[in-house]
């Protein structure tokens, strides 16, 4: 999207689609709003002071300001799709110390993954859990930095453009299943339709398959065609607006 050539193209629509195991083989899935998740991850780093073991007084391990950091994210947690402030805040990666058991550890990472149905209820939760570790930290006497990372915008699915993939699923007899609440996982084309008029939709994979991400899933070829061909059909009905 950073790229000028891309700037003189500036679409009228955008469209995307997703497999999804679970769903019947081409089943067309769609929703209005938001298709996927906001998901932003955070890195925070601690610093405190090495010590002894015997003498950890004399230290500032960061473990307390962890282990609270970890309790109060829980409880921000709403892991509860139905609700329109659905939030869920995952511990990733822990990371404190070393091996060695006679010294108090001094340094410490904490990685958590933030997810939200949308980009407002993001900055809502975002704001909370820096209030947070600002407090831990604070009262702990542990300095920290936050870094952001693998940040993806939640697909805001335009009504008139999910329409266009009804219609185009509908020409083709295909299954059109109308989503009631967002996917929880994190799509990059989420950029797209931040910007842009557009819709991300999904085609079954499958009832009986592994999930994504798995290491047993095995993308069916044979969905590619029926993509195709809604790709297609939605360019000829823009083309005849």
């Amino acid at each position: 999207m950073e790229d000028p050539r891309f700037a003189e193209i500036q679409p009228d629509y955008v469209f995307a689609f997703h497999n999804l195991p679970g769903y019947p083989l081409n089943q067309v899935v769609i929703k209005d709003g938001s298709f996927t998740a906001a998901v932003k991850s955070i890195i925070i780093k601690f610093y405190g002071k090495t010590s002894h073991a015997a003498e950890p007084e004399h230290g500032e391990n960061p473990a307390i300001s962890i282990a609270e950091i970890l309790t109060k994210s829980k409880a921000l947690s709403n892991n509860n799709p139905e609700r329109k402030d659905f939030a869920v805040i995952t511990p990733i990666h822990i990371e404190m110390g070393e091996i060695y058991y006679g010294i108090s550890a001094g340094y410490g990472e904490l990685r958590l993954t933030l997810r939200t149905w949308t980009e407002e209820e993001m900055e809502i939760l975002k704001t909370k859990l820096l209030q947070i570790i600002k407090e831990t930290s604070s009262r702990n006497s542990i300095k920290t930095e936050v870094d952001w990372t693998q940040e993806f915008m939640a697909n805001q699915n335009d009504p008139e453009s999910v329409a266009m993939i009804r219609d185009a699923a509908l020409s083709e007899n295909l299954s059109v299943k109308v989503q009631t609440h967002p996917f929880k996982w994190g799509e990059d084309f989420g950029l797209f339709t931040q910007q842009y008029k557009g819709a991300m939709f999904g085609i079954g994979a499958g009832e009986n398959t592994p999930a994504l991400h798995n290491p047993d899933y095995d993308f069916p070829d044979e969905i590619l065609p029926v993509g195709v061909q809604l790709f297609y059909k939605i360019a000829l009905n823009i083309s005849h607006k």
